[in-house]
């Protein structure tokens, strides 16, 4: 519900914006049995939730990863998530690695907190959350790997990612954006397509 980045490259972010508008809201068992029927339906091996950031509902998010589970273990759950509630707050991260069917995608949108704060309207402060997040995930042996917007990666973040492992380099990802018009309008508006030609 929501999201706490305002990521000028977002697609999904008229529902970041007004997410009482858009839908209805459900239970986690509810969650759990459409992820769990979908993935049957069409011979899925990997489920998710995306668009915007789950973790801001940390109780409901748990529960919908632990009934899927339990519906069907074979299941992979993929947690798309920006890291920043997951370095903020151990304990959660620590609750996640405790799950057996459960893979953490961390998505970095760049590689430094000058950039971050420019992405993302946040402070760059919160660049350090989403380091955290790579760290206290690393700590708890959990299963999860980092991806970063390709246009956008600098060797700052992967000097900063090889300092908590090596290993985590050897998984990196590079994620391709994806430039819609609205996308390309917002990003114009924050001076990003000049930053993308200097980087």
């Amino acid at each position: 519900m929501g999201c706490n980045l305002d990521c000028a490259f977002c697609w999904s972010y008229r529902t970041r914006i007004h997410p009482e508008r858009i839908g209805t809201f459900y239970a986690p068992e509810e969650v759990a049995q459409r992820l769990v029927r979908i993935a049957r339906e069409h011979g899925f091996r990997a489920v998710r939730i995306s668009g915007n950031e789950p973790t801001l509902c940390t109780a409901h998010l748990l529960a919908v990863i632990q009934t899927v589970e339990q519906l069907d273990p074979s299941l992979l759950f993929v947690l798309e998530t920006n890291g920043i509630k997951l370095g903020e707050d151990e304990p959660f991260a620590g609750a996640l690695a405790t799950c057996p069917n459960l893979h953490v995608r961390v998505s970095f949108k760049t590689g430094t907190p000058e950039n971050f704060e420019l992405i993302t309207t946040r402070p760059r402060e919160w660049f350090e959350l989403q380091l955290r997040a790579v760290e206290h995930l690393h700590t708890h042996n959990a299963s999860f790997h980092v991806a970063v917007i390709a246009e956008y990666a600098h060797e700052y973040l992967l000097q900063r990612l090889g300092l908590i492992s090596p290993a985590i380099l050897k998984s990196l990802e590079y994620e391709q954006l994806t430039i819609h018009p609205s996308i390309q309008r917002r990003m114009k508006e924050r001076g990003l397509l000049e930053l993308q030609r200097r980087i």
